[in-house]
């Protein structure tokens, strides 16, 4: 990305112009007009959104520059007093961060300033630290208000999957909707997939048979 390596010239610059500054014999050798470059790149770096930037790599799912960005943003809204409303608002979008981010404590760490935790937030934070028990009792709670919807489904299956509770997969691709084969087929070989390498695909095609 363009703005990666501005940012990283200008921090190199600044470096190598601190040492010709204590060094009076290279000083004599520095490039004429590095210090007005350096000033305008730092000034075009400082003026970017830093919201703006973060919800853009967020979209783009680059996800490590998205936490940079809005940690970046965070700082300014303290420094410039902002209400907790806006705050809480930064929480929320470097929680979903964290979500994609193999960062488990990271996400223990921004839920413990999370004010009003939906389920939302409990599941996110369950499944980034591996707590996929309390994870599913979440979805489950999911499934009983909207047993519909689909996502929900996905959602405890996954949680199932990292329990190694293969049977229960099953059973639960067994009962998506018609319209969603092709879902159904790709989430129940999966499944078996899971099963065959941590060897309980014999216990799988038992259960299977007497499910049959």
């Amino acid at each position: 990305m363009l703005l990666d390596h501005l940012s990283k010239w200008a921090r190199l610059t600044r470096k190598d112009l601190g040492d010709k500054r204590n060094d009076a014999k290279r000083a004599r050798g520095s490039r004429p007009g590095v210090s007005e470059q350096l000033t305008r790149i730092d000034s075009v770096l400082s003026s970017i959104d830093q919201d703006l930037m973060a919800k853009a790599a967020f979209r783009c799912k680059a996800y490590a520059r998205s936490l940079m960005s809005f940690e970046r943003h965070l700082v300014s809204l303290q420094e410039r007093n902002a209400n907790s409303m806006e705050i809480q608002s930064c929480y929320e979008r470097l929680h979903e961060i964290y979500c994609n981010l193999d960062e488990p404590d990271g996400m223990e760490g921004i839920s413990t300033l999370i004010l009003s935790p939906t389920l939302e937030h409990q599941i996110r934070q369950h499944e980034s630290t591996g707590r996929w028990t309390s994870a599913q009792s979440c979805w489950e709670l999911r499934l009983q208000q909207s047993p519909d919807n689909l996502d929900y489904h996905i959602g405890l299956l996954r949680c199932l999957r990292n329990l190694g509770h293969y049977g229960e997969c099953l059973c639960l691709c067994d009962g998506f909707p018609l319209t969603c084969e092709q879902i159904r087929y790709e989430h129940t070989s999966k499944v078996y997939l899971l099963a065959t390498l941590t060897g309980s695909r014999h216990s799988l095609d038992s259960k299977s048979r007497v499910h049959g």
